[in-house]
């Protein structure tokens, strides 16, 4: 806040501001942002802010208000989402008088919130003390009226209505971030002001007028009142050149001309009426019409010189205009932006007339029955019937500009993309059809409209994002979905219903079982659903189908005895099994001819030449649907492998896959990909998932365990020869050794038993007996079932509550543990091996997670982590990651972070750099 005459506030100022997002793609809604200054007693500013979204105030907490713009995402244009995005970082809860109010509570946070919404273009109102309305100003002169007028021989400045400028703070306020300054005064907002004007205007503080006189006079013409012309409101009442030489500051002009096939512009310089070219000998300028002489000012006429070509440059134009796309960019930039800088341009060539909005394409989408599509070959632009072929041709000739009889049509950039993927996927090709799944993505991808009933039903079904409309749980299912739950029902319904398959990744914990559970109540056909795991989580899917569909039937079918349950699967709801006993009984399941296929931790049939991937995929089945949280852990491929199962053939080969990532055409798989897997976090759709918070804890070792540590790695550098088979097997031997050092020596044969401290193991037990001792419930997580046995007996030992889980523990067995830890009242600790327990279990009792040790791949951790973190959580999560100091561990940290953004980059396709961990990177991991 910048104004010196805050003491002189005694009362709340309370004005309104309405900043109204209208977007061309909302028509029947509305948001209002309502802003208020509030001055506070002790004089401090607020910023108090307000949503409306249809009338209805939206909760400005981060949680919901992240929500609401998850759910109106498709309603708000690109600008309005970033500004209500960064009105969610601006916006502060604040307690004023005793109330909680949502406010920018600092000067830089709102001068960020003007600058967004100048940014964003927004249309902003102001309400006055009279609780009048009035559009804000981005543009127009500050309301401060300055009178300039002659006393004598010098020159007189007085600031209209002194007295309300002084007392009212909204006159003259002053917010500032890292690049920009932002006045506001009473309706109006200005960026930019130059320090030097500001303190003129500020010394009104203090004097009624203020003088300039001899050389101070050009000095305020040239440097205060010449620039800031537009800045506030000027009354002159004087003659400035009475004052000054006669100079004059001159005009640009710009003359253009049509020659075929050259487009001419020519410069010039206007003095009043006199124009001169850039070569004209004389330093003054006769006015030919009043007599007047005019000093030329050489360097504005350079700088109107530097303006022109620097137009030129920006926009890629050649100086000599020839070609169509040149001359319509030129009359389409160039132009209108010189005469936004006050040039006066003279054109004389109407047939080279541009439109001024951008002209969006609409694709015609026809077909020839129920499953094959094809795109029509022409399209509208500007009243024209025009070839798409001849449109994309001429966007490339003439850089994104189409002629038509109407003048030039700038291609909106929408568009263009739309067009240029379509070409790129053949869609534009003479008698090219696609199958319903092939023209899904194509039509998600552009702007579509059906010809025909067949091809209007399948883009109104794809473009229906109402989570209230669409597919709904038949009768037999007892659950409540929340509303992103109701989405993917829409969204597996629609595929199911178009013969189609789809990958099902939402984050662990949003409830997929569920969704698909609730979709199973709404599958017509015979035969029973099949339902394929891990034996981890066979029997959770059990006690689901109980809870949400109790009055449909089904059947484990594992262990021994399982033949004897085979003549019942037919008839059974869901048959439920693991992808082992698929394997070894793959007869009896294909036999079944299940009515839809659902494999949950799907990352289990990642590599397409694993016998579980080659059994899964002999089944046949109408629908199928895979199921993770982790749709990619290392390799792009455990993607197509997927999609090899849930829609055949629809990637192409894997050796196809394989070309298209390597030749870098992630933007037609991205297109490809999209409409068949539904990807949410929980961090999206959970607002009310209590906070996680991870914490890395560095402990260094022990000296012993870092002589140690030392004493393998020297060993292992010495040992390890350059290529051949031995030589990565030494390495990887070598990493397992130096990794079982950091956690504890006593991991290693060599060492069992010994008394070799562990600094991590000290901590550990320090912390545990610190959370136990308040009561809270802990998960700790280790990819060592050893490390499990020395945690375990140093817990019975202490007398500390504790439940295991690792590979050894059975389907049965790991549930009845679950529940017990789940229903204890006591505090104690859950030892759980990584991979036999980062999927299929529930510990949401717990609120803390130690991780023991790093491993390669973070979705890895962030799965079991999500054991806690999860649907029914209601405590505040805490995540310790121990990580040994100055260690292979850090290494190993450092590679997380390089694969932390795979999974986006692969359902979002915006890089190809996955990675997988190879020899080449343990070897890094050993020698750098």
């Amino acid at each position: 806040l910048h104004h010196n005459s805050q003491n002189k506030i005694s009362k709340f100022f309370f004005y309104n501001i309405y900043s109204i997002i209208a977007s061309e793609m909302t028509v029947a809604t509305k948001t209002q942002t309502i802003i208020s200054f509030l001055f506070n007693t002790q004089e401090q500013l607020y910023l108090r802010v307000e949503l409306i979204w249809n009338n209805k105030n939206v909760d400005l907490s981060l949680a919901a208000f992240m929500q609401f713009l998850y759910q109106h995402e498709d309603h708000l244009s690109k600008s309005e989402s970033e500004f209500c995005y960064a009105l969610a970082r601006l916006v502060k809860k604040v307690d004023f008088k005793g109330n909680l109010i949502y406010a920018i509570p600092n000067d830089y946070d709102m001068a960020l919130f003007f600058k967004r919404a100048m940014h964003a273009n927004l249309s902003v109102l102001w309400r006055d003390h009279n609780d009048d309305i009035r559009p804000i100003s981005f543009d127009d002169p500050l309301p401060i009226t300055i009178l300039v007028k002659q006393k004598g021989p010098r020159l007189c400045c007085e600031l209209i209505n002194r007295e309300e400028w002084i007392k009212n703070p909204l006159m003259w306020l002053r917010f500032q971030d890292d690049k920009h300054n932002y006045y506001f005064s009473k309706g109006v907002i200005k960026r930019g002001i130059k320090r030097g004007f500001e303190n003129f205007i500020d010394k009104f503080l203090d004097k009624d007028q203020l003088y300039y006189g001899g050389d101070h006079i050009l000095a305020f013409i040239n440097q205060l009142y010449t620039p800031n012309k537009q800045v506030i409101q000027w009354k002159i009442q004087v003659d400035f050149l009475s004052f000054l030489p006669k100079e004059t500051t001159p005009v640009g002009v710009l003359k253009i001309g049509y020659t075929p096939p050259i487009l001419t512009s020519n410069l010039f310089f206007r003095y009043e009426n006199a124009e001169i070219a850039p070569d004209f000998k004389e330093k003054t300028v006769l006015d030919k019409r009043t007599g007047k002489k005019h000093q030329r000012m050489m360097d504005m006429e350079s700088i109107y010189q530097q303006d022109l070509m620097s137009l030129f440059e920006e926009f890629n134009l050649p100086f000599l205009l020839q070609s169509p796309g040149d001359i319509a960019k030129f009359m389409d930039k160039v132009m209108p932006t010189l005469k936004d800088r006050g040039w006066i341009v003279k054109s004389d060539v109407p047939e080279f007339n541009v439109l001024e909005d951008p002209v969006e394409l609409e694709f015609s989408i026809g077909s020839s029955d129920k499953n094959w599509f094809h795109f029509e070959p022409n399209c509208n632009v500007s009243g024209q019937n025009m070839s798409l072929q001849e449109v994309a041709a001429l966007m490339v000739q003439n850089q994104g500009y189409v002629k038509t009889s109407n003048g030039f049509a700038k291609i909106s950039e929408r568009s263009q993309k739309e067009l240029a993927a379509l070409t790129k996927m053949g869609a534009l090709k003479t008698g090219k059809e696609f199958s319903r799944a092939e023209i899904l993505p194509l039509i998600a991808a552009s702007n579509a409209r059906g010809t025909n009933e067949n091809s209007t039903n399948i883009v109104e079904q794809l473009n229906n994002s109402d989570p209230s409309k669409g597919t709904f749980a038949g009768k037999s299912f007892k659950g409540e979905l929340r509303d992103y739950q109701q989405f993917g029902l829409n969204w597996m319904g629609f595929l199911a219903q178009s013969g189609l398959g789809g990958i099902l990744a939402d984050d662990m914990g949003l409830g997929k079982t569920c969704q698909t559970i609730a979709l199973s109540t709404t599958l017509k056909g015979e035969g029973p659903v099949l339902v394929v795991g891990p034996t981890n989580v066979i029997y959770n899917w059990e006690s689901e189908i109980k809870k949400f569909a109790p009055s449909l039937t089904s059947i484990v079918y594992t262990g021994a005895g399982r033949e004897k349950k085979i003549k019942k699967l037919p008839f059974t709801n869901f048959v439920i099994t693991t992808y082992g006993i698929l394997k070894n009984d793959l007869e009896v399941f294909t036999n079944l001819k299940p009515k839809a296929i659902f494999i949950d931790e799907a990352q289990y049939i990642k590599n397409p030449k694993a016998q579980i991937s080659k059994a899964i995929k002999c089944i046949e089945s109408p629908f199928k649907v895979a199921m993770t949280g982790t749709p990619v852990e290392n390799h792009l491929q455990d993607l197509w492998n997927l999609f090899d199962f849930a829609m055949p053939g629809y990637l192409g080969t894997l050796k196809q896959f394989d070309m298209d990532v390597k030749d870098g055409h992630l933007d037609v798989l991205r297109m490809k990909i999209k409409p068949f897997v539904l990807r949410r976090e929980k961090r999206e759709v959970l607002t009310s998932l209590p906070e996680k918070t991870e914490i890395t804890l560095k402990c260094p070792l022990s000296d012993e365990q870092e002589q140690l540590y030392k004493t393998v790695l020297t060993a292992t550098r010495k040992g390890i020869r350059e290529g051949g088979k031995q030589n990565k097997l030494n390495m990887l031997t070598a990493l397992l050794k130096l990794r079982q050092v950091c956690i504890h020596p006593g991991l290693l044969k060599e060492f069992e038993g010994s008394n070799i401290p562990s600094s991590k193991f000290e901590l550990v037990k320090e912390k545990l007996t610190e959370l136990v001792a308040e009561k809270h419930k802990i998960v700790i997580f280790t990819q060592f079932t050893k490390m499990l046995d020395i945690m375990q007996k140093w817990l019975k030992k202490e007398g500390i509550y504790n439940e295991r889980i690792d590979g050894s523990v059975s389907a049965k067995a790991r549930k009845t543990a679950i529940d017990r830890f789940q229903e204890s009242e006591k505090a104690g600790v859950f030892l759980v091996s990584l991979k036999a327990g980062g999927v299929g279990i529930n510990l949401t009792a717990a609120d803390y997670v130690i991780h023991l040790d790093p491993w390669w791949n973070p979705a890895v951790e962030a799965q079991a982590t999500d054991r806690v973190h999860r649907m029914g959580q209601l405590n505040k999560v805490i995540v310790y990651k121990m990580i040994s100091e100055g260690t292979i561990e850090e290494k190993i940290q450092e590679l997380q972070d390089e694969k932390r953004a795979l999974l986006s980059q692969v359902i979002d396709i915006d890089s190809s750099n996955a990675k997988a961990i190879d020899i080449d990177e343990v070897r890094s991991l050993l020698f750098d």
